[in-house]
């Protein structure tokens, strides 16, 4: 049986486990993420982390092939350098493969997180035995992963899989990145959490959200609780989120004619309350041979992605 490492780094934790041949998590944990003003400390910690993950696992160190780590930001997969990392900028233009490398002893490689959840669900989860897919990741923000004819794709730039950035509104909401309408300001947490608002504050609409908030605050999750619960406002509100979705995926299969579509993420968690109002709007509006083609499906893997997919890059790369 071979093993490999994942390492889920994160602005805020850092996960690291160890998987087995079937994605299955061994041991796992969790580490509060290194912040300090010179980038080799950084690495540093990250790599005594992990070592104490090997060392502890009880397993045969000669079976752990490799690592993989998963981070967010512009990266270059090829040479491991961290070209853009919003939450730990100290760490932009940083070398961090060869540096964990050097420590933990195993060939180790970095690619995006979301390519990474890709992945995960590539080997193991939701789009195992598919060779065209699509990822997404719904929280936050919105960041995609694309596998085609069964490699991950990362394009000419390694920025491949920014779907989040797909404008489904010319004159729609300003962007951060400058864009106007792309479907991340409509289906992220924000988007979400202000579409409810605007409704139910400023139209004053009623609902029951206030027996579901979380801490005293509106969030995606309370309001895919009241839905359930067979609040009006937050089914509609959920409805015209998952329409706004579907409008993106219409262009996505389109241009990429996948045989499946991943979705996960924390939002994701609303399940057929958004995946089901996305799915009809992408019937009507994708050519209808690749829209009968597809399907789209919540993520399998959820709160062990982040190290399942991690590892998934160890296994992409050394088999």
């Amino acid at each position: 049986m071979s093993y490999y490492l994942g390492i889920d780094f994160g602005g805020t934790a850092l996960k690291i486990g160890i998987t087995d041949e079937n994605g299955t998590i061994q041991t796992k944990q969790s580490f509060e993420t290194v912040k300090h003003n010179e980038p080799d400390k950084i690495a540093t910690a990250i790599g005594k982390c992990a070592l104490k993950v090997i060392n502890e696992c009880g397993i045969p160190q000669d079976r752990i092939k490799g690592a993989g780590i998963g981070a967010p930001g512009l990266l270059n997969p090829e040479t491991g350098q961290l070209k853009f990392v919003t939450n730990l900028q100290i760490l932009n233009g940083y070398y961090l493969t060869p540096a964990i490398e050097k420590i933990i002893k195993r060939p180790t490689f970095l690619d995006n997180d979301v390519n990474a959840m890709a992945l995960g669900e590539f080997f193991y989860g939701a789009a195992k035995g598919y060779s065209h897919v699509i990822a997404l990741t719904l929280g936050t923000g919105i960041g995609g992963g694309l596998i085609l004819n069964g490699k991950l794709y990362h394009g000419a730039s390694f920025t491949a899989g920014e779907i989040g950035h797909v404008s489904i509104d010319s004159n729609g909401l300003l962007c951060k990145c400058g864009n106007y309408g792309c479907i991340e300001q409509y289906a992220n947490r924000e988007g979400i959490v202000s579409r409810f608002r605007a409704y139910y504050i400023h139209k004053e609409m009623k609902s029951a959200i206030d027996r579901f908030l979380e801490d005293g605050e509106i969030t995606p999750k309370s309001i895919a609780l009241a839905a359930e619960a067979g609040d009006h406002l937050s089914k509609l509100v959920l409805t015209e989120v998952g329409t706004c979705l579907g409008v993106a995926l219409a262009s996505y299969v389109n241009a990429l004619n996948p045989e499946i579509i991943v979705i996960g993420g924390g939002i994701a968690n609303a399940g057929e309350l958004i995946l089901g109002p996305a799915r009809n709007e992408m019937m009507k509006r994708a050519y209808t041979v690749p829209a009968r083609a597809v399907k789209v499906v919540p993520a399998k893997l959820k709160n062990d992605a982040g190290i399942i997919g991690a590892a998934s890059i160890a296994v992409n790369k050394l088999g």
